[in-house]
């Protein structure tokens, strides 16, 4: 009878594991090439829209895994596609891109509209200098905040008087990715060389955020995305894909210190140096395949090495509040 009861609660366990649901998996059918980077989601379609660094445009992609070009590749000077975010009043798709074009970095903020595709703001940065926009923010104050990688810098775009413009450098920021915001307007901005940064935009003071249990992590995160008193991150800096993870951090009311940190997805077998997400009601999208590391090893071309590459595909969370400590 014992014998009978372990061998029964064993199976019990295993129904209990196969029914918690792994994320759901959107598979398309777009070009091997294409090394996505970026993600947004339009709230009010649904629709999904992926950035592209090798074929230099934009996706829109349906939940069922159907697609279409938002734009064509390099309209309207798009170069190598990486942040976006979507304005869902003006139904405006704001989005960085870069090159290194002869002896200048070319650093572009597009906005286009969802409709028609056509291009409605465009502010070019060039410079002997390097520079790298990265990913962005439209914030409650409307303006646009975005990460310079290169020149440890946070840019603003004011789209009412149509200006680009360095909004704060400092070496607290150095090696910038990944940004976002809280509900009353913080920015949290992913670094590499101090991890979680959170910045006062009024007075422009930075601070570390902490209280997170896995520094490796803090300080390799891509992009990031707010939800319920969360920080999720995407973290991309292990050495193979099963060491790559979706991580959540919850926060003090105040939003100034971390209090709990839980992993939603580890060594997903999809993984293929995931770098992005998007926030959709209480779901999350993540772009699960950017192939990063094989295009860089290929001298940042996906030229000859399409046998090594895949369709975009997107994983999709049921997020769920975290445990506090």
């Amino acid at each position: 009878m014992k014998k009978f009861l372990f061998s029964l609660m064993i199976v019990l366990a295993v129904l209990d594991l196969a029914a918690q649901s792994g994320p759901e998996i959107i598979t398309t059918h777009t070009e091997k090439e294409v090394i996505p980077e970026g993600i947004t989601i339009n709230p009010a379609s649904g629709t999904i829209y992926v950035s592209s660094i090798a074929l230099k445009k934009i996706i829109a992609v349906d939940n069922d895994g159907s697609h279409k070009d938002l734009i064509k590749s390099g309209q309207d000077g798009f170069l190598e596609g990486l942040g976006m975010k979507i304005d869902p009043e003006a139904q405006w798709l704001w989005v960085v891109s870069n090159k290194k074009q002869n002896d200048e970095y070319l650093s572009c903020v597009h906005a286009f509209d969802l409709k028609t595709g056509a291009v409605k703001q465009k502010y070019l940065l060039k410079d002997t200098a390097r520079h790298l926009f990265n990913d962005l923010i439209l914030h409650p104050d409307g303006k646009v905040y975005i990460t310079d990688t290169y020149d440890s810098s946070l840019y603003e775009v004011d789209p009412v008087k149509q200006k680009l413009s360095v909004f704060v450098k400092d070496p607290l920021i150095a090696w910038p990715n990944g940004i976002t915001y809280n509900a009353n307007g913080k920015v949290y901005i992913a670094t590499y060389s101090h991890g979680l940064m959170q910045l006062d935009l009024p007075s422009k003071k930075l601070a570390p955020l902490k209280g997170y249990t896995d520094s490796t992590k803090a300080y390799n995160l891509d992009g990031l995305v707010f939800w319920n008193n969360n920080i999720i991150g995407v973290y991309n800096g292990a050495e193979t894909n099963k060491g790559n993870a979706v991580v959540q951090y919850s926060l003090n009311n105040d939003g100034d210190e971390i209090v709990s940190e839980k992993i939603i997805d580890k060594g997903n077998e999809l993984f293929h140096d995931p770098t992005t997400a998007a926030i959709l009601e209480n779901k999350l999208y993540v772009l699960a395949n950017s192939y990063l590391g094989e295009y860089n090893a290929n001298k940042e071309s996906a030229e000859g090495i399409s046998d090594q590459l895949g369709p975009v595909t997107i994983l999709v969370y049921e997020l769920s509040k975290n445990v506090k400590k």
